[in-house]
């Protein structure tokens, strides 16, 4: 006798729905096979119990699936009960002293309670997909829940399947989506519709947002082992993203208590081992968590180390100086003072250090030379190229949640965060670094206060149903950054070698912001207007150094405010009950960040001042497509889900660096075959070293189709994106459209595999097909000013992974993953990581015990 899983849907936090199907499974029978079994009478000697275990108890002895909410039994318990019944005259001789009743849909059993209809989607979209790359969150018109348009998510099961080293290379899976940079510790950002900024592509932590943007250093530092859930959204299509978030959202979540305690258990423990080839990678995992007897209070303590060597290519050598040693710690606690009020407290800290380069995000570029390793040795050749670095990460959160039942006008959440990421760097004391390298010493930190409270109200009329959001922002980023120049100890001008980088300014930006949506649901209909609105204010804190604060020439670090609506529309309409079209256009807009406000030069540059100037950046986003969702299509119990998506960007004003061309008389001399510089401009120019240039385009295709049978399932997605500038970043009066570098190339990704229920058994293979890179901003623009901002080109490339999941049948709770990345062992180069090589052959294997 072999058990199907159990699978839940989420609403509001809660568990809504639960499935628990027993079957008999002979050779591959097909599964619908054996549901014939519930017209059958059953002998039956239940004994007095609870609910929940009479039910279940029921479903494997009538070989049926019984959907039921996971909290809708709970403490309540039924009297013995004997004899001969159908399974459908035994549920109803369980449920007849309750507010329960039984509905039934085809060959399944429904307890709701009584007047209520079973969420067939919510069902569907979990069940059918739950061996997808990733989740595809369905459109449901008439849904209980607000509609998110072009939403994935990666659940646990897939987070778990991937076995990656960072974040980045989860969201690597995805259409549109690419990790950039290198495979080193905190080498990572993420891509988004060709946008890789980190106010392009902000990301939270339980709701604690996450900032960092320190020069030639990754913006990711997350521990996947502590995650439960990944969602991503693309484009600026999300009423509470402000501030830019042009490129999409990705939120992380965090596991709880409720994950991981075993059912009918108020105490458990969690333990995993995971062990890495490529790198000879160790990770060990463990976890302690309760709740009390009355369930009004949850705790977990969480705890993860990966150690590692250092990482191989493809051609077995190795990425020098890449080894992991990171410890992270996470508590959580929740307290439900009412059936309708929750309390939640959150922390979570990651640290490593070591010797690392400098640049985190790029290959191998701190090579000693021979002559110094003759004269150093080989040891101290090496380090006298590195950094040795301490780095942490902290998020704190604090929420409250209150919805009462019987006031459908009252649904709110506030949640207060603080996260900090800091690095201290340090270099061997006989060398002298320049500042550009961030000298012999640095600290940097970049820290986010927010706060956030909404509330969804439900108002139903004669003329449809409304869903309206209210919700209020208060945001602070700051960032304080100071360096150690050894050659400058003596030099008052710098300090005395103590100052802030000029590159890297130390400044804050509050953003305070309050937003409206109304989702409209009307027969077939869907309309959701919103507005934003954000008042932000930058303020620079000036600079250590004398020859950073001339004022005479522009160094002015005094405070500059935004302010401006962000108005939004989405559409969706229900075709057919398998077809939903939907549409979203919006228009947004984004402040300057701190580094690019407060950015200057020596004072006889050509660009030394700050740039208080500068206009906000915006956009004006379109994205149209449909859904299409099939059950029952070739067999019983199968899905198949198809999404097409197109997405049209236009950007204006876009903020960039102020190099090479500075006025239209420079540009004039240029395009003639001549040779000028800044002096023809006669000081009619921007003198900051950050200007406004002018508009570009990225557009993109995604198509992406799941199916899943419970014997087997199959998926492909494909994506292309094309980003455009009308005219060169440094040179706004060029007369020709550059290519956008940050834009990835066309990718698909694919995966095939199987199950065999009865032995808890799940394999299959995967892979990922990136196509050549060729375009290039100097595929139109020759200049030197241009050179520098540019990729190299690259071949296309195909990976293949393998991956195996198997739950033992006599001890559910232990899982074990296994996996082969990169099982041809390909040799390839990342285009958006600055022609950076990939990783080689990688058996992964990880092994999990509940208790």
């Amino acid at each position: 006798m072999g058990q199907y899983p159990y699978f839940a849907v989420k609403k509001n936090g809660k568990s809504d729905w639960k499935l628990k199907a027993v079957s008999l499974m002979v050779g591959t029978m097909l599964y619908s096979s054996v549901l014939c079994a519930q017209e059958t009478t059953v002998n039956l000697n239940l004994t007095a119990q609870p609910l929940h275990q009479a039910v279940d108890q029921l479903a494997r002895q009538g070989n049926i699936q019984i959907l039921y909410a996971s909290d809708m039994l709970e403490n309540r318990n039924v009297s013995a009960l004997s004899g001969q019944y159908t399974v459908e005259q035994a549920l109803q001789r369980l449920l007849q002293d309750t507010d329960l009743s039984l509905r039934r849909e085809g060959q399944t059993f429904y307890i709701v309670k009584k007047g209520k209809t079973p969420l067939k989607q919510d069902r569907t979209s979990n069940q059918a997909n739950e061996h997808s790359l990733y989740q595809m969150s369905p459109i449901v018109v008439h849904a209980d829940e607000p509609i998110q348009f072009g939403q994935s998510v990666l659940t646990q099961k897939a987070i778990d399947r991937y076995q990656v080293n960072n974040v980045a290379q989860l969201l690597d899976n995805m259409p549109s989506v690419s990790s950039t940079g290198s495979p080193r510790p905190g080498g990572q950002t993420i891509n988004i519709l060709g946008m890789q900024s980190v106010e392009d592509v902000p990301i939270t932590l339980d709701d604690s947002v996450k900032t960092f943007d320190k020069y030639r250093q990754g913006s990711v530092f997350i521990e996947p082992e502590i995650l439960k859930q990944v969602t991503v959204d693309k484009g600026p299509h999300n009423v509470e993203v402000g501030n830019g978030g042009f490129g999409g959202k990705v939120t992380l979540e965090t596991k709880d208590v409720k994950d991981l305690l075993l059912d009918g258990k108020n105490v458990g423990a969690f333990l995993k081992y995971s062990r890495f080839s490529n790198n000879d990678q160790n990770t060990y995992t463990g976890a302690a968590y309760a709740q009390s007897e009355n369930g009004l209070l949850d705790g977990l303590l969480y705890y993860t180390k990966r150690d590692s060597g250092e990482i191989k290519r493809p051609d077995g050598s190795k990425f020098l100086y890449s080894a992991q040693d990171q410890d992270t710690y996470m508590a959580k606690l929740n307290f439900y003072p009412t059936d309708e009020q929750k309390i939640s407290l959150n922390f979570m800290q990651s640290g490593h250090n070591g010797w690392e380069p400098f640049a985190a995000m790029r290959d191998q570029d701190a090579v000693p030379t021979a002559a110094d390793i003759e004269r150093y040795g080989y040891d101290e050749a090496w380090k006298r190229r590195l950094v040795y670095r301490d780095q942490e990460d902290t998020s704190y959160s604090a929420s409250y949640e209150y919805d009462p039942t019987e006031n459908p006008y009252i649904n709110i959440k506030a949640v207060a965060s603080y996260s900090k990421t800091k690095q201290h760097d340090k270099r061997l004391p006989t060398v002298n670094m320049l500042a550009a390298n961030l000298g012999n010493e640095s600290w940097v930190d970049y820290s986010n206060t927010a706060l956030k409270i909404t509330n969804l109200s439900d108002l139903v009329t004669n003329y449809g149903k409304h869903k309206i959001k209210v919700g209020f922002q208060y945001q602070k980023m700051e960032q304080n950054s100071l360096i150690h120049v050894l050659s400058y100890d003596n030099n008052p001008d710098y300090n005395y070698g103590y100052f802030e980088p000029n590159f890297m300014p130390a400044g804050e930006q509050k953003l305070f912001a309050l937003f409206l949506e109304d989702q409209y649901q009307i027969n077939k209909f869907t309309i959701t207007p919103s507005f934003r609105y954000d008042h932000i204010t930058n303020q620079g804190f000036g600079n250590r150094a004398p020859r950073y604060s001339h004022l005479e020439v522009g160094q002015d670090y005094s405070s500059k405010t935004y302010t401006g609506w962000s108005p939004r529309l989405a559409l969706a309409w229900q075709q057919a009950e398998f077809i939903t079209w939907f549409a979203n256009i919006s228009k947004t807009w984004r402040a300057p960040r701190v580094d690019e406000q407060y950015y200057v030069d020596g004072p006889t540059a050509t660009v030394p001042s700050t740039s208080l100037y500068l206009l906000p950046e915006k956009m004006l986003a379109i994205r149209l497509g449909n859904e299409m969702n099939f059950d029952d299509l070739f067999a019983d119990n199968d899905h198949l889900q198809i999404r097409l998506t197109y997405y049209d960007n236009r950007g204006s004003n876009e903020i960039f660096r102020n190099r090479s061309v500075f006025c239209q008389a420079q540009a004039e001399i240029i395009a003639a075959g001549g040779s000028a510089n800044a002096s023809v401009c006669n000081g009619d120019y921007n003198h900051g070293f950050y200007r406004n240039i002018t508009d570009y385009t990225i557009k993109g295709y995604e198509a992406e189709m799941f199916y899943n049978h419970p014997l087997y399932f199959a998926g492909i997605t494909y994506s292309y994106i094309r980003g455009q500038r009308d005219n060169s970043p440094v040179n706004p009066w060029f007369s020709q459209k550059t290519w956008i570098e940050e834009t990835p190339p066309r990718k698909a990704t694919a995966t095939l595999g199987f199950n065999l229920p009865q032995y808890n058994f799940t394999a299959g293979w995967r892979g990922i097909f990136v196509d050549a890179q060729d375009r290039s901003i100097l595929n139109t623009d020759h200049s030197i000013g241009a050179s520098g901002f540019s990729l190299p080109r690259t071949k296309g490339y195909a990976l293949h992974h393998l991956f195996a999941v198997w739950q033992p049948i006599s001890q559910k709770p232990l899982t074990i993953n296994f996996g082969i990345d990169n099982v041809f062992n390909r040799d390839y180069k990342m285009y958006l990581g600055e022609y950076m090589t990939g990783t080689g052959r990688d058996y992964k294997l990880s092994v999990s015990y509940q208790f």
